[in-house]
């Protein structure tokens, strides 16, 4: 269970012979976990009596037996632990209206949005030695099964809005399992399954009940210290946070804390950008969307992401925009070879090296069985990298110029040729395309778009650029290259200029024949697409096919 984790960072604090707070020594982090047995700290005020006697729907019917652990961690937090208290108190400013209100939708006591301070100070970023993570201390197995999502992509217990609506589905079923809220927020931390077993071995009634009887279980049954102070330390804050200017703290105002807004983002959205639309540091984004691990959103799926309410108009008009997923045809993908680098990468699929490194930060080498953003079509196996070895880019080995150094180089536009194509259609280039995948949907050559838009490296041509697209037909917007002296000159097989046209039948009659292919159970046209390195748009083109029609053994043309 997600909070089994206390016990051993307890042992190290009583190694090194104190104690701090669940995240460390930093007082800024979650609430102190072990408060002293003595109390010897002065007695308590009319004012500081008058606050813990105040009660509300969780703390109503607490018995007198159980008050003095109560009053012993509600004076720690008005004394010693006050530092932390005071900064808890206002992290949790800008999360607790709206905490509060989920709770309240749910017909649950809004005081429950003050267990996440005990569990983490109201810090989104807090992870544990024992791997629970977020304001609501989630482990990664009751987080997926309360809907928060934990992968390549994304860790959502970090989302501090999406993990309160999964604090609050839990916290329901344990009322539901226990029937009373400080029993519920017990099994919290420790697991329904151990209070199950306590409350059973026990045959206490509720928690309090369960904690008197605690000597009756066997050493591996009873509840440990951690659990039997975190229901009375819950309480204690929740008098607290109920009092703060009575009690001498800085007063909060939720409902006037700066608005937060959920937008919702396309799969592929570049955060980046959003970040640069909203005229906000990369840090400053960041802070509000931790759940996201990559520069851009998953790009299978529409996620969540925050901004402040003052920048709404700025992120709304981004996300609409036609500039806001570039990576929308990226996937992550397995490295196959450890003789594959993002030079060979950006050889087989055409987006500079720098795009592909912005894309995956702090990865300058690759290695086998690493996880890197890619775009579909681009073959990511073994034998494509072998392939590419054993016949490099021409010019690759020139003067000592690196892969690195070349992929450095911004493409130039050729002075010999050109293709007259101004009066012919133009095409945007996405992220999961090629200089190939659109000469062969427009039905040119890849020699033809290059000398038709100036293009001397057909590897180097980004995502977003607009292609004017060489006419088909006699004269000159034929798709010919022209010389500026002398007469016409096709375009070879392998993409090359110069090549006579009568040696070149015999090559282009083999390439206007059709590669089939036989669909196989699981398959899909991203699957096929990627084994033949060609785009899914082509697929579909070829085939008049697409997923919902995909059939098992139908035959597909996979080349043309």
């Amino acid at each position: 269970m997600a909070r089994l984790f206390f016990l051993a960072v307890v042992c190290c604090l009583l190694l090194a012979g104190g104690c701090a707070s669940r995240q460390g020594s930093d007082p800024g982090g979650g609430l102190s976990m072990s408060v002293p047995e003595e109390d010897t700290s002065p007695p308590l005020t009319a004012s500081e009596t008058a606050a813990l006697n105040t009660t509300g729907q969780v703390d109503r019917n607490i018995p007198e037996s159980a008050m003095a652990d109560v009053t012993r961690q509600y004076k720690y937090f008005l004394r010693k632990g006050r530092p932390t208290m005071s900064a808890s108190s206002k992290r949790a400013e800008q999360f607790l209206a709206y905490a509060k209100r989920v709770f309240r939708s749910r017909g649950m006591p809004e005081d429950l949005a003050y267990l996440a301070i005990v569990e983490s100070g109201y810090r989104s970023e807090v992870r544990s030695p024992a791997g629970a993570a977020g304001a609501w201390q989630f482990m990664p197995y009751t987080g997926q099964k309360y809907g928060l999502n934990q992968d390549w992509w994304t860790d959502e217990r970090l989302d501090p809005f999406k993990s309160t609506e999964a604090a609050a589905d839990y916290l329901q079923k344990l009322y539901g399992d226990f029937g009373d809220w400080p029993t519920a927020i017990a099994a919290y931390n420790a697991g329904e399954g151990k209070i199950g077993r306590a409350k059973q071995g026990t045959g206490g009634r509720d928690f309090f009940e369960i904690k008197s009887r605690n000597h009756m279980l066997d050493d591996k049954a009873q509840l440990r210290d951690e659990t039997k102070q975190y229901v009375p330390r819950y309480l204690a804050v929740t008098k607290i946070m109920r009092n703060l200017p009575q009690l001498g703290f800085d007063p909060i105002h939720p409902d006037n804390a700066p608005g937060v807004l959920r937008l919702t983002a396309k799969p592929g959205t570049d955060l980046a950008g959003v970040a640069h639309a909203c005229r906000m540091g990369m840090d400053e984004f960041s802070a509000f969307n931790r759940h996201h691990k990559r520069p851009m959103t998953d790009t299978s799926r529409t996620t969540y992401i925050y901004v402040p309410a003052s920048r709404e108009r700025a992120a709304q008009a981004f996300l609409s925009s036609s500039q806001c997923a570039p990576y929308a045809g990226w996937a992550p993908s397995t490295v196959a070879s450890s003789a594959d680098s993002w030079d060979k990468i950006s050889r087989r699929c055409g987006v500079p090296v720098a795009s592909l490194r912005a894309a995956n930060p702090g990865n300058p080498y690759l290695k086998a069985g690493e996880t890197v953003l890619v775009p579909r079509s681009v073959n990511m196996s073994a034998q494509a990298v072998a392939a590419l070895d054993a016949k490099p880019a021409k010019g690759q080995a020139k003067a000592g110029k690196s892969g690195n150094e070349a992929a450095s180089r911004e493409p130039q536009a050729s002075s010999a040729r050109v293709i007259a194509a101004n009066d012919g259609p133009k095409h945007t280039l996405r992220s999961d395309e090629t200089l190939t995948s659109v000469a062969r949907k427009y039905g040119v050559s890849v020699q033809d778009l290059q000398q038709s838009n100036g293009i001397s490296d057909p590897h180097k041509v980004h995502a977003g650029a607009v292609l004017r697209i060489p006419a088909q037909g006699g004269g000159q917007s034929s798709g010919q290259a022209v010389p500026a002296v002398g007469r016409p000159v096709a375009a070879g097989p392998d993409g090359r200029l110069g090549k006579d046209r009568d040696k070149d039948k015999s090559a282009k009659a083999a390439k206007a024949s059709k590669t089939t292919y036989t669909v196989q159970a699981n398959d899909t046209l991203w699957k096929i697409a990627r084994t033949y390195n060609v785009s899914v748009d082509d697929l579909k083109r070829w085939n008049s096919v697409d997923e919902k029609n995909l059939r098992t053994g139908a035959r597909l043309v996979v080349e043309q």
